[in-house]
């Protein structure tokens, strides 16, 4: 039996569905990348599947596999720390095996027909057009439903910073341990990464207290703060090293 394979049409469809996934890690886990990191990552991984023609060895291609994902992942998302790292990668299998595993649900149910209580195939199943069309809607409902559940234990929240026509768009962490307040006017402090301000800002010092010293925080007065959707009023931005976990701003519990 002749079987032919046409390469051109695999490294596409592969190169479609790895953009796929890696938008919906970053969707998810509000990673905020490039696209064109996504793009390039996509073809990286898309590209690799010529591999399968090489590898005679399972054993092979699976670590083959799981260097290219890896790679993937860090051309994606770069390396903030190995959690990030870990979970990135987690989450690119997470939603792969979903969506593969829905697919192939589907696809047994529509191929297979009950003839008393033998199940066999009809000799039809999903072709390429309705893979095309039913994955994004797999991912999208996967999504939403996660994102339900995200919202639900995670304090995690979309941040806009506006100063003086400068505008910061990234994911804050609610911390209830931070109680930071401007002593001069009681105003709650939300700490950012000072590495995401790429302008000059007009700053000042506050004293702050920690358990075993005390010291001079570097802060500036935004023109508004947006934080999901919502306006926060007399809030203070403060300069920082903070990354936890990829999320590099810190909200205050009295700024939402």
């Amino acid at each position: 039996m002749l079987i032919i394979i046409y390469i051109d049409l695999i490294i596409l469809i592969n190169f479609i569905i790895d953009m796929l996934l890696l938008i919906s890690v970053d969707m998810l886990l509000k990673r905020r990348a490039e696209f064109k990191n996504i793009i390039i990552s996509a073809l990286v991984g898309s590209i690799s599947t010529l591999s399968l023609f090489y590898f005679k060895s399972g054993f092979v291609l699976m670590i083959f596999k799981l260097v290219i994902s890896t790679l993937m992942v860090l051309i994606a998302f770069k390396y903030e720390s190995f959690k990030y790292f870990k979970d990135n990668l987690v989450w690119l299998y997470v939603i792969g095996i979903i969506l593969a595993g829905t697919i192939y649900l589907f696809n047994n149910q529509i191929a297979l027909v009950n003839n008393g209580l033998v199940f066999s195939k009809n000799g039809f199943s999903i072709n390429l057009i309705m893979l095309l069309i039913i994955s994004p809607l797999i991912v999208y409902k996967y999504l939403k439903l996660q994102r339900g559940f995200k919202n639900d234990y995670l304090d995690l929240y979309d941040v806009e910073i506006y100063y003086e026509g400068y505008k910061l768009i990234g994911t804050g962490f609610l911390d209830t341990g931070n109680k930071l307040k401007d002593p001069y006017f009681g105003r709650p402090i939300i700490l950012v990464n000072k590495d995401l301000i790429t302008r000059k800002v007009k700053s000042f010092l506050v004293p702050y207290h920690t358990v075993n010293n005390e010291s001079l925080l570097k802060v500036f007065k935004p023109d508004k703060v947006i934080i999901n959707k919502k306006k926060v009023r007399k809030v203070l931005v403060g300069l920082t090293d903070v990354n936890l976990n990829g999320v590099k701003i810190i909200l205050h519990t009295e700024a939402l």
